[in-house]
Order: structure tokens, then C-alpha cells, then sequence
């Protein structure tokens, strides 16, 4: 299973990589919107995990860009900040799950467990 990691942040791009590396799936990281649209285009990921404050796009109107590509990708919100705003907006996109850095690895496999890998 292929999955796209969007955040600026370098040390939680790489730490959520890895982690779901270790898990057995294909995962991909960028630092920017710019690259997370020709990355998507290119490898077709079926989930995408997006940080909702990228520089140069916000993460919510990358996910739009993204299903305008595959409507079909699934996507999980990583932010810093516990929005209820956002969170609707995500909500609204199809977003399955919303995730508040600093990223908990108890509640990250839980997640991750749900959604991706269907082992509740």
C-alpha cells in the first residue's frame, strides 16, 4: 500500500515515514505542496497523510487538488494546532482521521491500525 507524507517539518515527515515503513507500507515523504501534487501524480498513493500549515499551500486545498486527481485517495490531517474549524473542513473533505502533533505513537498505530491496515 502506497502512502504520501506532506509536512514541512522534516523530523515528523521522516519520523512518520519510517513509522509506517516499519508497518510493511510503501511510504513516501515531501516537504511541500509543490512536490506532494507531482509525487501524487506520479506514484498514485492511496493514502496521504497532510499537515493542514504547509508554506507554500494550505493542507486542506492540497487535499482538493488531490481528489480533483484520484477522488479516491484517503487522507489522514496531521496539524499542530486543534482546530475545530479545520477539523470540519477536513471532515467535510473526507478526511478519516485528525491527528495533533506532537505525534503520540500509541495513538498514531491506532490510527493507523483502523484505516490503512483494517485490523481494528
Amino acid at each position: 500500500m502506497k502512502v504520501l507524507v506532506v509536512d514541512d517539518e522534516v523530523v515528523v515527515a521522516n519520523f512518520l515515514c519510517e513509522f509506517l515503513r516499519r508497518l510493511g507500507l510503501d511510504a513516501e515523504k515531501v516537504h511541500s505542496a509543490k512536490e506532494a501534487l507531482v509525487i501524487f501524480k506520479q506514484h498514485q498513493p492511496e493514502w496521504v497523510f497532510l499537515d493542514i500549515k504547509i508554506p507554500d499551500m494550505d493542507g486542506l486545498e492540497l487535499l482538493k487538488k488531490m481528489k480533483e486527481i484520484n477522488h479516491q485517495v484517503k487522507s489522514i490531517m496531521v496539524t499542530g494546532k486543534d482546530d475545530e474549524t479545520s477539523q470540519t473542513q477536513a471532515h467535510a473533505l473526507g478526511v478519516y482521521d485528525y491527528i495533533i502533533k506532537p505525534l503520540d505513537l500509541e495513538e498514531l498505530y491506532k490510527i493507523v491500525n483502523k484505516h490503512i491496515l483494517n485490523n481494528e
